[in-house]
């Protein structure tokens, strides 16, 4: 069942007062942007302002560096070029003066271009000049300018050109006033435009020390209205959910502990990989083994003991074999099925195949032996082991609904219980297939034919010990 909760008022309140504070700040970072962005647009026209100054400087510059350089010529062919050069300077001097007002009028207001108007006239006035005297220099230098079938002529253009040198000297010196009151000119709107720049400047700062300020403000109403009443909700929430989270946490403890047990339990009963496959799909299991080794092992005499011997005592006797048996079966890697009364089962090769099951097998029914005779000389008994060994196919599995065990069938089953049941104290009985699979390893003794019960004849062979700690001996 899910739970809804319904904000409460004050919660409410402050998600109110939250969403007004975030538009108050948007808004004054959206109203800022705009500022910064109208004095970029603003500073872009700056600087259009300030080239198209200082090219016109330039060009006025090179036309009057142009004419000077008619007139100090020597030479005819130096004189045909600087004529050729004053006469492109002053066609760049006239048309970059169109564009320069049209530039004018896009750049500036009619009221900037107003208060201007003094400023402009002026240099206006200076540039006429120029460009006027410019064009003087221009003629006066072509008509002095004689063709070499004309010398005489030449001669007598000499004597103008030196006659003329003092209306000369007062053209230089009138371009040169131009020149000077031009540039004046242009340099006084680069003040004036700075003059304005710095004002936008300054007006801009106000305005961003207002947006601050205002932001300030917003950001001290939210910490007192807002966030103050806000952390202590959330203290009080946190404080809740951290009692919550702690019986929570202890209940996960608790249920991981009895989760644990539970799977130690389920283990003890069943092999890993077959219980992960009953908590996966809760059916029978079962499984054919091409082949696997069986051990059955029973204690000598026990039932006899019984008589002589309280319950408790009896079993807890029969716990320590068992016990060490369990031990041997971890070291060796089998897998212990059951025990019946006091009989011990073991298997190697399942759930888990592997190529040496005959080999863990024989090592554990050895170390079984030494096992029983260390317990004997703890505890004074004279207890003794029959085993039996079998190798062959088999089938294993879970069946049932309660009381899950995992169990082996088949006639290697059978057989292998036949080993023990008909063997003799003290002594390991395999059949002829386990034989034949450690005949190399290990040392046998042929015990012959033997009748066995429900198979007929089998050869069978007590098993010694192993070929490599026979050679150490």
């Amino acid at each position: 069942m899910v739970t809804y909760f319904e904000p409460s008022s004050s919660t409410r309140s402050l998600t109110t007062r939250y969403v007004a504070s975030l538009s108050a700040i948007a808004g004054l970072a959206i109203l800022g942007q705009v500022l910064v962005q109208q004095m970029l647009v603003q500073q872009t026209k700056d600087v259009q302002i300030i080239s198209a100054a200082q090219n016109r400087q330039t060009l006025c510059q090179r036309l009057v560096k142009a004419s000077f350089a008619v007139q100090l010529a020597q030479t005819p062919e130096a004189k045909q070029e600087r004529l050729a050069e004053l006469q492109d300077a002053i066609s760049q001097w006239d048309s970059s003066r169109q564009v320069v007002r049209q530039e004018l009028r896009s750049m500036f207001s009619d009221a900037q271009l107003t208060e201007l108007q003094p400023i402009l006239k002026k240099s206006g006035d200076a540039a006429q000049e120029i460009t006027v005297t410019a064009r003087n220099v221009l003629e006066q230098a072509r008509a002095s300018t004689v063709a070499p079938s004309q010398r005489p002529l030449r001669r007598q253009a000499i004597r103008a050109t030196n006659t003329n040198a003092t209306r000369e000297s007062a053209v230089v010196l009138r371009l040169l006033k131009a020149e000077r009151e031009y540039i004046q000119g242009v340099d006084q709107v680069i003040v004036w435009h700075g003059k304005q720049a710095k004002e936008r400047v300054g007006h801009l700062q106000r305005l961003e020390f207002g947006l601050l300020g205002v932001t300030l403000a917003v950001l001290v109403f939210e910490g007192l209205l807002i966030f103050r009443p806000a952390v202590n909700q959330l203290q009080q929430t946190l404080s809740a959910l951290g009692k919550s989270l702690k019986e929570t946490q202890a209940m996960a403890k608790n249920l991981a502990a009895e989760q644990e047990k539970s799977e130690r339990l389920l283990l003890n009963i069943l092999p890993e990989a077959i219980a992960d496959r009953l908590k996966r799909a809760p059916q029978s299991i079962a499984d054919g083994f091409a082949e696997a080794t069986v051990l059955f092992a029973d204690v000598v005499g026990f039932t006899e003991m019984s008589n002589r011997m309280e319950p408790t005592e009896l079993v807890a006797r029969l716990n320590r074999i068992f016990s060490r048996f369990d031990t041997l079966a971890e070291k060796h890697g089998l897998e212990k099925i059951k025990t019946i009364g006091d009989a011990y089962m073991v298997v190697g090769g399942l759930p888990n195949p592997r190529a040496d099951h005959a080999e863990a097998i024989a090592d554990m029914a050895l170390d079984m032996q030494k096992a029983i005779e260390q317990i004997n000389q703890e505890t004074g008994e004279s207890f003794s082991m029959r085993i039996g060994i079998n190798t062959g196919p088999v089938v294993a599995g879970v069946i049932g609904i309660k009381k899950f065990i995992y169990d082996l069938w088949g006639d290697t089953v059978n057989i292998a219980s036949r080993m023990e049941s008909q063997g003799m104290p003290g002594q390991i009985q395999v059949t002829e297939a386990t034989y034949r699979r450690l005949q190399n390893t290990y040392r046998f003794e042929e015990r012959g034919i033997i009748p066995i019960k429900g198979k007929g004849n089998m050869r069978t062979y007590w098993l010694k010990e192993r070929v490599s700690e026979l050679v150490e001996a």
